[in-house]
């Protein structure tokens, strides 16, 4: 800088502001390179971040889909009639390690008196036994109990440990009645710890191997049982955001773990699936800052280097051009600060220095009155035209313009989409008592309630009246999920009073007709039809309700 002062100095008035804005030029190229640097920075560690979260998430929904599974299979295991029939022993033995034999994860299958006495189990293990001080038998005779992972009391010496580790299980238990409803004793089973084990290497890829990603999974109180041997039985509620309330989306956070280090790590809790009601886990994906956000400065990096690049090649194309344009463009600039709204004449100086400035001149004056004008004519129509005037949701038109983008972006990420079509029930009796002012002030309430189940990225726009469509994106695997969770929130939120002006209230509800593109049909509009049928249908079965399209509905031909 000292040596720029000094050159600057012997200028005359003229070469000094040439100059001062070539430094200008410099300096504004180097932040804007600056500034990208740091939002791609940031950008990146989100992604990186998320990453993490959708790893932990995918594993603990893994486990809970696996464990729904597995009391499944309980479930059907009462329908052994040798337990309710008075069974030989030694039959009702070998029926049990059949039934262990077709599956890898059971350790132990038994089924007890009414007293607590095992009276037949896989391989005879505990036979003759008393389990009745057993959690598996005190919480199995009351209705269906899943037990926490615990280490192996009873059957730690009985069944056979080829790795020498401590064996561990998670129990499930149930009682078991005969037809009269007197209680016959509690099916127990014990499942291997190591079916966790193999979901928990299923999640990694040979490229996450190689990069230091570990997954873990921690029980409700924040003890690790599943994860690095050395973490094993550790508690880890010093991790800021394993306490405090129950949450139920996946996060990630920079955090500092017991071993000092810091980590990328992602948090999933675990919510249970189905008739797995869940043991509270939290499921964890870590990986050290250094190596999870080495590409993250290697961009600043390459950025940074390119923006000094442009910088200096910016700051002597501008030392060049100002030399012979700095005056004509600064009057030409400080009119463009000085517009107003409305002056469409005059605002843009014509300059006379050389036909190129004049023209130049010229141009701009046409140019912003026209850009002007059309900017304020455009946004104009496009309001009109694609929005609902009194919800202010999109309307049919702009859904048509966003399936056309919408659709070629799915097939590109192999997505499909949820159609799911929402019809107001009892609106029509709030218009005929409290007004059409009213049904227009809960229109606009229900928008909101829709708007807020939303995720990210969908859409719901308005198609007349008080019917609704949304249209939300997702993977093929989750169409169903995702469809039940939509439309027990949209059920709920919506079945909520709404306050009216001079306290009246009014309550409706909704009826959801659902289908799937592609699934259902290639030709979106086929799905749409189908989503309307399907609506129909919920309709004629009393309101209320969501039904999604299946071959068995009525079509609209039928109606």
């Amino acid at each position: 800088m000292f040596v720029l002062s000094s050159l600057i100095s012997r200028f005359s008035l003229r070469s000094r502001f040439i100059a001062l804005i070539a430094i200008l030029v410099f300096v504004t190229a180097l932040l804007l390179g600056w500034v990208t640097s740091r939002e791609s920075a940031q950008q990146m560690e989100a992604n990186i971040g998320n990453a993490a979260a959708e790893s932990a998430y995918q594993m603990v929904d893994k486990l809970d889909r696996s464990m729904d599974s597995r009391i499944k299979d309980v479930k059907l295991l009462l329908g052994i009639q040798a337990l309710t029939n008075g069974a030989d022993k030694s039959v009702l033995r070998e029926q049990l390690e059949l039934l262990q034999s077709n599956h890898n994860v059971v350790s132990w299958i038994g089924f007890t008196d009414p007293t607590g006495t095992v009276q037949a189990a896989t391989g005879g293990i505990l036979e003759g036994q008393s389990i009745a001080a057993r959690p598996v038998f005190l919480e199995g005779r009351q209705s269906l109990w899943v037990g926490d992972v615990h280490e192996a009391v009873l059957l730690a010496q009985l069944l056979p440990n080829p790795s020498g580790e401590a064996l561990k299980f998670v129990d499930i238990a149930t009682p078991v009645h005969d037809s009269q409803g007197e209680f016959l004793g509690v099916l127990a089973v014990h499942l291997s710890w190591e079916w966790a084990e193999y979901i928990q290497q299923s999640m990694f890829s040979p490229a996450q191997q190689r990069q230091d990603t570990e997954l873990l999974l921690l029980s409700a109180d924040g003890t690790v049982l599943l994860g690095p041997e050395a973490l094993i039985g550790q508690s880890l509620n010093s991790l800021k955001h394993i306490a405090g309330p129950t949450r139920t989306s996946p996060q990630w956070a920079i955090e500092t773990w017991p071993d000092g280090e810091r980590y990328v790590t992602g948090y999933a809790w675990s919510s249970g699936f189905e008739d797995f009601p869940g043991l509270g886990w939290i499921a964890v994906s870590r990986k050290p800052v250094t190596s999870a956000f080495a590409p993250v400065e290697e961009l600043q990096t390459a950025i940074m280097a390119i923006g000094i690049v442009l910088a200096l090649l910016s700051a002597i194309i501008g030392w060049l051009t100002a030399s012979r344009m700095a005056a004509p463009l600064t009057r030409l600039a400080r009119a463009a600060d000085q517009m107003h709204d409305g002056e469409h004449n005059n605002f843009i100086p014509l300059e006379s220095g050389s036909p190129e400035l004049k023209r130049l001149s010229t141009s701009m004056r046409d140019m912003v009155s026209r850009l002007l004008e059309q900017r304020s004519t455009i946004n104009r129509l496009e309001d009109l035209a694609n929005t609902d005037p009194l919800t202010g949701l999109p309307n049919r038109a702009f859904l048509t313009q966003y399936l056309q983008l919408a659709i070629p972006e799915a097939q590109r990420n192999h997505q499909s989409m949820v159609v799911i079509y929402i019809d107001l029930d009892c609106f029509k009796q709030v218009n005929d008592e409290l007004g059409h002012h009213a049904g227009d002030l809960l229109l606009i309430e229900i928008t909101q309630r829709l708007k807020n189940a939303l995720r990210s990225g969908d859409v719901v726009a308005r198609l007349g009246g008080d019917e609704f469509v949304m249209v939300l994106k997702t993977k093929p695997e989750h169409l169903e999920m995702l469809s039940h969770e939509i439309s027990r929130r949209l059920l709920s939120s919506i079945s909520q009073p709404i306050l009216l002006p001079e306290n009246e209230q009014a309550r409706v509800g909704c009826s959801l007709g659902a289908a799937w593109w592609p699934q259902h049909g290639h030709d979106i509009n086929a799905v749409f039809q189908l989503a309307d049928d399907a609506l129909y249908a919920a309709k004629a079965k009393g309101k209320n309700q969501l039904v999604i399209h299946s071959p068995s509905l009525p079509t609209t031909k039928q109606r």
